[in-house]
């Protein structure tokens, strides 16, 4: 069509309209397979070496002190310990005592009890978690397209199409988990002093370190030891483990289709390359838990890794579709696609992920025809 517009009594050059015939323009939802993913998942609490899990080695050493020497020792039932002047003579005045019954003859008794030993039993289990599934990412379709051939069966066509699909999975499980015994014995020392003759004061008598007063042994003539058993405790300890992983793909694919048209039915076959635009994010989440025998928990220890990245990924497609005319410009449209691509792989945290970039999609979309 051209139109000649006169303003001012000049004469305007022709133009003519653009010729859009040919060209439709198409929008529908798309869902894409990716198979095979397999998710191996270790842990960090395998690896965590701490007391915490473990058990801690203490040992509490008796506060009377080794047999031999001139020392300050403590007791359940009193003290001996080095006077003002040094003890001389391995004797002093600064003692003291509780309870007559400690007194046996000449001699004097006192009894500790606060020496501990520690002894854990531990074991732990841990596995290396894997799963393998297939899921599915969806999302909103482009499509552009020009007919060069428009024949009443067969056409050809040439089309560029944009897709993005996402998915988002979550998983939650425990793979490791350890108990722990613990038990605890405790040490009595019962040392024997030798009185020289002195007549003890009345108990209960502690002596001062710089005043004289009865004299016994600095030393103990005589030791005897007994071990017997002081507590027993259970530990369990388990992991618990939240992975999330949310994957986005956005594919460019140009392609050169073939149609053949049965009255208002129209059937497409189209091949062409493909361009994987890949992002995605995940967040790997354990913490270590401890339950005691009393049925009380806790936790130990947690760890968070949180990881991203991108990539591109070239590939290639087939698809088939059908399409009815609703009319002259509007067209509704149902497809199934296959994609070949290389498999997408990461590192997340403690596990490994990896899937197949190729898979089946199907969709269907609505196009405009010029």
């Amino acid at each position: 069509m051209f139109s000649v517009p006169v303003i001012g009594g000049d004469t305007v050059p022709d133009r003519k309209k653009l010729d859009l015939s040919g060209l439709s323009i198409g929008f529908g939802y798309v869902t894409r397979s990716f198979n095979n993913m397999k998710v191996v998942t270790g842990s960090y609490s395998r690896r965590f070496n701490s007391p915490l899990l473990t058990g801690e080695a203490i040992t509490v050493l008796p506060r009377s002190g080794a047999l031999e020497g001139l020392l300050d020792r403590s007791y359940d039932n009193g003290f001996v310990g080095k006077d003002a002047t040094g003890s001389i003579g391995e004797v002093t005045w600064y003692w003291g005592y509780e309870d007559s019954s400690q007194i046996e003859g000449d001699s004097i008794l006192f009894k500790d009890s606060s020496a501990r030993s520690v002894d854990h039993q531990y074991s732990s289990f841990s596995d290396e978690s894997s799963s393998m599934d297939s899921v599915w990412g969806s999302g909103p379709l482009l499509t552009f397209a020009y007919n060069f051939s428009q024949s009443d069966k067969f056409n050809y066509s040439a089309a560029l199409n944009f897709s993005y699909v996402n998915f988002n999975n979550t998983w939650k499980f425990s793979n490791f988990s350890a108990n722990r015994q613990t038990d605890i014995s405790q040490s009595i020392v019962e040392d024997t002093y030798n009185l020289l003759g002195t007549i003890p004061p009345e108990a209960p008598h502690a002596g001062a370190f710089a005043e004289p007063g009865s004299l016994i042994e600095a030393i103990p003539s005589e030791r005897s030891l007994s071990t017997q058993d002081y507590s027993s405790e259970l530990f369990e300890f388990n992991n618990k483990i939240f992975k999330e992983f949310d994957f986005s793909l956005f594919t460019i694919s140009p392609a050169v289709t073939t149609s053949f048209t049965i009255e208002d039915f129209i059937f497409d076959l189209g091949i062409g390359p493909s361009v994987n635009l890949i992002d995605w994010e995940t967040n790997f989440s354990e913490s270590l838990i401890e339950l005691d025998d009393q049925g009380v928990s806790k936790e130990i220890a947690q760890w968070d890794d949180l990881s991203s990245g991108s990539s591109v990924v070239l590939g290639a497609f087939l698809q088939a579709s059908a399409s009815f005319n609703m009319n002259n410009s509007w067209t509704i449209n149902v497809f199934a696609r296959m994609d070949w691509a290389d498999d997408f792989s990461a590192n997340v945290g403690r596990s490994k992920m990896n899937f197949n970039l190729s898979g089946a999609s199907a969709g269907f979309s609505t196009a405009y025809k010029f």
